[in-house]
């Protein structure tokens, strides 16, 4: 069965957040950028997109580079129609499916993923182009076809954005190649780093290497809930 690779992710201690960054030699010439997600807001039902295994997604970076994400995790295989499992990228669309890994959590994930055009995110934020115009036409079809559940896209919300700085290419120690991420929002603020392996073997080895370099730098792991699902509850006053 497909599977494009696996993506190892270890959060830190938001506590330690800039305690983090100097250990990593991290400062200035970090990449800005602003996440928000969709979900459906409906009173009384908590995060039912997410609950679902659907995590809607669009990045602001602040030039060409926006782009939107349908991502299905955890993921069923069984779910994945033979169609989609066959293709990598189609008109305006790329898909990748790999396993997420977190500390001890495994579980597998496809996104499809569209570049969006500048302007697009702040006019479905200021209300004058609809939620759907967020999305391209494959990836509404992978949604409908690939997701399990019936959606409308423009009754969805478009929540708060997330601040977020990025770094590419970072080296912690033996481990290159490296991502991190901070992600900020109000009291919350979580840091993360993240390798992509193109086999399982290959990402065992990286993820016992990885977890090894952050503590020797003394640098505090937290493997609690994902930084999306925290952000999430956040956003729609669950917590």
């Amino acid at each position: 069965m497909r599977l494009d690779g696996v993506e190892i992710k270890v959060s830190l201690a938001g506590s330690r957040v800039d305690e983090a960054l100097d250990a990593l030699g991290l400062g200035d010439g970090g990449q800005p950028r602003s996440i928000s997600f969709l979900e459906d807001a409906t009173v009384g039902v908590e995060l039912p997109l997410l609950r679902q295994g659907i995590v809607l997604r669009v990045r602001h970076t602040g030039g060409e580079d926006d782009d939107s994400t349908v991502k299905l995790r955890p993921c069923r295989r069984s779910q994945l129609t033979r169609e989609w499992l066959g293709e990598e990228d189609g008109d305006g669309w790329r898909l990748r499916v790999e396993e997420d890994w977190a500390a001890t959590r495994r579980s597998l994930a496809a996104s499809c993923v569209s570049d969006l055009p500048e302007g697009r995110i702040a006019a479905v934020r200021d209300g004058t182009a609809p939620v759907r115009r967020l999305f391209g036409e494959g990836q509404r079809r992978f949604l409908a076809e690939c997701a399990g559940m019936r959606i409308d896209l423009d009754a969805l919300t478009l929540l708060p954005a997330v601040a977020a700085t990025r770094w590419e290419d970072v080296r912690v120690g033996d481990v290159d190649e490296v991502v991190v991420e901070r992600w900020t929002l109000d009291d919350l603020d979580f840091l993360e780093l993240s390798i992509r392996k193109k086999s399982v073997d290959k990402a065992a080895s990286a993820q016992r290497k990885l977890e090894r370099e952050l503590a020797d730098r003394g640098l505090e792991r937290d493997d609690d809930t994902s930084k999306t699902e925290r952000v999430l509850r956040h956003l729609v006053g669950l917590g």
